[in-house]
């Protein structure tokens, strides 16, 4: 499987047109080593699937013989035969695995283009906050991914993050006295929309603890700073969206009372009244 690779990106895709019908090739090396094998791959009628001829794995459509789940449209200037190369979607709510999904047409005359949108971009988002009782009194709050668990390299606009690999993000509250008030997430979760009321979500953080039903949940510091972290493993939402925005509601605890970080050890977790510890509550939202 050594040599030359021209297109990686998309298998080294190339297409064969004919009349009503379409051929679409893929490296074969190139599947195997992104864990895509060729058994799992079909077109949009799943009965449809690939052959293997040497290094290629090969799928085709004839209209006029199977269709295989093609479509035929008309955009004004060309007639379109379109089908999807399609993976077989992962079980459950999430997935930490790849789906493939690429589509390939047959325009007269040809006009085509492969997309295979794996990547998610990662953004920023701030919110301002008037305390209530302190007048123009504002602060800030940040939610900020990172490369690495020691949180040093906050990603730019538009880098892409994989699906599977760890995220770290970081909440931090800045317009505050440090030496007196503290940051605590109360719950964080994940969507397929910026919506953070949508039905379909996935909870990281539930009561300030990491979700036990995913175990690649970390809360690294919760209610002992200004800053508050977690991490966990990028996912998308099967069949749903190749994004998720995060939410959290967060509170500003005063640290004098000494109640502001709760362990998440189910022995030693304690209920906490929200008395003068309890100081503002807010939500934040960001898009990977």
């Amino acid at each position: 499987m050594d040599g030359h690779r021209p297109n990686p990106e998309t298998f080294d895709a190339m297409e064969v047109c004919a009349s009503s019908s379409g051929t679409m090739s893929l490296s074969r090396c190139q599947l195997f080593e992104s864990d895509f094998h060729p058994e799992i791959l079909h077109l949009n009628d799943p009965n449809c699937t690939g052959t293997v001829e040497g290094g290629k794995v090969l799928f085709h459509f004839d209209n006029e013989v199977d269709i295989c789940g093609t479509t035929l449209s008309n955009n004004g200037t060309h007639f379109i035969y379109q089908n999807f190369i399609n993976s077989n979607l992962p079980t459950g709510v999430i997935s930490r695995e790849r789906w493939m999904n690429i589509a390939f047409s047959c325009a007269y005359p040809l006009i085509q283009t492969l997309s295979m949108p794996m990547d998610i971009q990662a953004e920023q988002s701030v919110i301002s906050i008037d305390l209530p009782g302190q007048g123009a009194y504002q602060y800030q709050i940040h939610m900020i991914p990172y490369h690495d668990a020691q949180f040093t390299r906050p990603y730019e606009w538009g880098v892409n993050v994989q699906v599977n690999q760890q995220m770290y993000v970081a909440v931090e509250v800045e317009g505050v006295d440090r030496s007196q008030i503290a940051t605590v997430l109360d719950n964080c979760w994940a969507t397929p929309v910026n919506d953070s009321e949508y039905q379909i979500r996935w909870n990281l953080v539930i009561r300030e603890c990491p979700n036990p039903e995913d175990g690649t949940v970390e809360v690294v510091q919760n209610g002992i700073d200004t800053t508050s972290r977690f991490s966990f493993r990028m996912f998308t939402f099967t069949g749903v969206s190749n994004r998720i925005f995060l939410h959290c509601q967060v509170h500003l605890c005063l640290v004098q009372n000494g109640r502001c970080a709760q362990s998440c050890d189910p022995g030693l977790r304690r209920r906490r009244r929200r008395s003068l510890d309890f100081y503002h509550s807010a939500a934040i939202t960001m898009g990977l």
